[in-house]
C-alpha cells in the first residue's frame, strides 16, 4: 500500500472513530439537521455500517446512529433523499445489509428496508405526477426540484433502482418506472434551443448565474448529467420504459454539444455556454471541477451513458475531461474544502469509479491537505455548525472517499454507497 493510500486509511478511521458517539453528533447539529443523510446522523451512520466489516463494533455504531436518527426525523417534511423520511430510507437500504452481515444475521431490518422502499416508491410517483408545461418560450419546463439528484426525482430513482436490482423490485416498481418515464419525457419534450430542464433566471440552482433569457444546468447535482447518470444505468438493468434509450443519447449528445475546454459550464443553451471564462482559485462562479456542477459529475455521467450505448465516444470525452483535470494542480480547481459535494473527495469519488489512478492520487492527497481530524463541530453546540459532519458535504462523506480510495470498503455492494451521487 502507498503512503498516500496508508494515510487515507488511518484518516478515514480517524474520522469515523471521532463520530462514534452519536449523541454527540447530534449535540453539534440544529435540530432540523440531526436525522438527515446530507448534514446528520443518516449519513454517519452510512459511514459506520460500511465499515463494519472491517472496524470492530462498527455495525453496533451503525445501529445506534439509525435509532437516533429516527428519533430526531418527528414531522420533518419529504425531501429527496438527503433530508427528511428519504434519507433515512436510503441509508437503511445503502447500509443495512452490511450491518446484518458482521453480526451474522441476513434477515435483521428487512422489514425496515421494505417500509423505507415503499416509502420511496411513493414519494417518487407523487413528485413524477408534478404538472408542469412543456419548453414554449416564456413558461416554464420541469422544475429542478422534480429531476435534481438531492431533492428530486434522480436521486430517489437512483436509491429505488438499487432497491429494484437487490430483492425489492415489487416495492421499487411503480416509483422507479414513474421517476424513469418522467425523466426520459423531460429529455426528449425539449427543443434544441430549449431542453426540457430549461430554467429561468429566478428558478436556477447554485452558485452560478444564467443568461438573461435563461439556461439549461449541466452537472449532477442540479442539472441534466444526473438524470442522463439514472437512465443510462436503468438502460442495463431496470424496468422497460419508452424511449429511455433515445433520451440517454439525446441527453449525452447534449452535453458535448456545450462542452468548452475539455469542461462544462455551470449553465448553458444548446448553442452557447453560459459562462464564457474558467473561474479563478476560490471564484466561486460554478464550482466546475466539483461533482455537484463541474467535470467529474458530468464524466461519470457520460461513461454511464456510454456503457448503456454500447458508444465509447462518450466514455473518450470523459477521460479526457478527468485527464485535463488531473494535469491541473489541485489548488487551481474550482472546488472547496474536503467534501463531497463541493470539494476535492467529490473528486476523488468519481475518480475512483472512473478508474483514473492519477486524478484519484491527487484528489487524494489534496483531500488529506484539507480534512479536518478530528471532524469539527462547536463545541457551544447547533449555533456554529462549522464546515460539517455529514455525508454530503462534511467528515463522513470524506472519510468514505477516503475509505474506498484506500480498501476498506467492501469490494461489491449490493447498494453501493456512492450510487447516492449517481457515481455507479
Amino acid at each position: 500500500m502507498s503512503v498516500v493510500r496508508k494515510a487515507a486509511a488511518i484518516t478515514a478511521l480517524r474520522i469515523a472513530d471521532a463520530l462514534a458517539d452519536p449523541a454527540e453528533v447530534a449535540r453539534r447539529l440544529p435540530a432540523d439537521r440531526r436525522h438527515t443523510l446530507g448534514e446528520g446522523l443518516a449519513g454517519t451512520a452510512l459511514l459506520h455500517a460500511l465499515l463494519a466489516g472491517t472496524v470492530p463494533g462498527a455495525a453496533a455504531r451503525a445501529r445506534a446512529h439509525w435509532r437516533l436518527a429516527a428519533g430526531t426525523l418527528g414531522d420533518a417534511p419529504p425531501d429527496g433523499v438527503w433530508r427528511g423520511p428519504g434519507g433515512l430510507a436510503a441509508s437503511l437500504l445503502a447500509g443495512s445489509a452490511h450491518v446484518s452481515a458482521a453480526e451474522g444475521d441476513g434477515d435483521a431490518g428487512r422489514d425496515v428496508v421494505r417500509d423505507a422502499v415503499r416509502w420511496l416508491s411513493a414519494r417518487a410517483e407523487v413528485l413524477a405526477s408534478c404538472p408542469w408545461p412543456g419548453p414554449a418560450p416564456g413558461s416554464a419546463t420541469c422544475p429542478w426540484t422534480v429531476y435534481d439528484v438531492t431533492s428530486g426525482l434522480g436521486g430517489t430513482g437512483r436509491v429505488l433502482l438499487a432497491a429494484y436490482r437487490t430483492g425489492w423490485a415489487d416495492e421499487a416498481a411503480p416509483g422507479l418506472t414513474a421517476a424513469l418515464s418522467t425523466l426520459s419525457h423531460m429529455v426528449l419534450c425539449g427543443t434544441r434551443d430549449r431542453p426540457g430542464w430549461w430554467q429561468r433566471p429566478g428558478h436556477l440552482p447554485g452558485p452560478a448565474p444564467g443568461r438573461p433569457e435563461g439556461s439549461a444546468v449541466t452537472g449532477m447535482a442540479h442539472g441534466i448529467a444526473g438524470p442522463l447518470a439514472l437512465l443510462a444505468l436503468a438502460e442495463t438493468s431496470g424496468p422497460p420504459v419508452d424511449g429511455r434509450r433515445a433520451a440517454v443519447r439525446a441527453a449525452a449528445d447534449w452535453l458535448l454539444t456545450v462542452r468548452e475546454d475539455l469542461s462544462w459550464p455551470a449553465r448553458a443553451t444548446a448553442t452557447a455556454p453560459a459562462t464564457a471564462s474558467r473561474p479563478g482559485p476560490g471564484a466561486g462562479s460554478g464550482r466546475r471541477d466539483a461533482w455537484c456542477h463541474g467535470a467529474p459529475g458530468i464524466a461519470r455521467a457520460l461513461a454511464l451513458a456510454s456503457a448503456a450505448l454500447g458508444d465509447p465516444a462518450y466514455a473518450h470525452v470523459a477521460d479526457l475531461a478527468l485527464t485535463a483535470l488531473a494535469e491541473r494542480p489541485g489548488t487551481a480547481w474550482d472546488t472547496a474544502g474536503a467534501g463531497l459535494c463541493h470539494g476535492s473527495a467529490g473528486v476523488l469519488m468519481c475518480a475512483v469509479r472512473g478508474g483514473h489512478r492519477p486524478l484519484a492520487d491527487g484528489a487524494a492527497e489534496l483531500t488529506l491537505r484539507l480534512a479536518p481530524v478530528p471532524p469539527p463541530g462547536p463545541a457551544g453546540g447547533p449555533d456554529a455548525v462549522g464546515p460539517g459532519l455529514g455525508l454530503l458535504g462534511g467528515a463522513a462523506g470524506t472519510a468514505l472517499a477516503l475509505a474506498q480510495y484506500a480498501g476498506l470498503l467492501p469490494q461489491s455492494s449490493p447498494v453501493p454507497w456512492d450510487g447516492l451521487f449517481l457515481a455507479v
